[in-house]
């Protein structure tokens, strides 16, 4: 059968060395900090790390299965994204031709028409010009021709 015995550790009981109670600095702030000046860094000391190197150091803090999971969802967002657009410029090539080659011969066809109603109109205009002008004359002219009297 196992014994067991608590060996205490003489580390622990110990007293460690620290601040003492008797010495109080609660009035004591340094105004002048040697760290915030930026002179008193020597250079060979700097950083040599560049921010794409911080940046790329966060890799390790981040877990890999979360990690995986953000490289996943950015690859379907941009999927979709790319999906999207490819779909709504070939969806806008498609209505804009089709517009164009069905809108253009009616639009044509309109004006002409307008152009065929504008004439009338003129042509109307001038024959009501020169029956005011000349009140007994016979419209046309010609035997035959509408408002010619017949004659016997």
């Amino acid at each position: 059968m196992v014994q067991l015995e608590e060996v205490e550790d003489q580390d622990l009981v110990r007293e460690q060395p620290g601040p003492y109670e008797e010495e109080e600095d609660d009035d004591y702030t340094d105004t002048d900090s040697s760290l915030s000046d930026d002179d008193d860094f020597p250079s060979s000391l700097a950083p040599s790390e560049t921010a794409l190197d911080r940046i790329y150091a966060l890799k390790d803090i981040i877990p890999p299965s979360t990690r995986r999971s953000i490289a996943s969802t950015s690859s379907n967002v941009f999927s979709a994204l790319k999906s999207t657009a490819l779909f709504s410029g070939k969806s806008l090539y498609v209505i804009s031709t089709g517009g164009l080659m069905v809108l253009v011969p009616f639009m044509m066809a309109m004006i002409e028409e307008q152009q065929i109603v504008e004439m009338e109109r003129e042509q109307k205009a001038r024959e009501m010009g020169s029956e005011i002008m000349s009140p007994g004359a016979q419209a046309g002219g010609l035997p035959g021709a509408p408002g010619a009297k017949a004659s016997l």
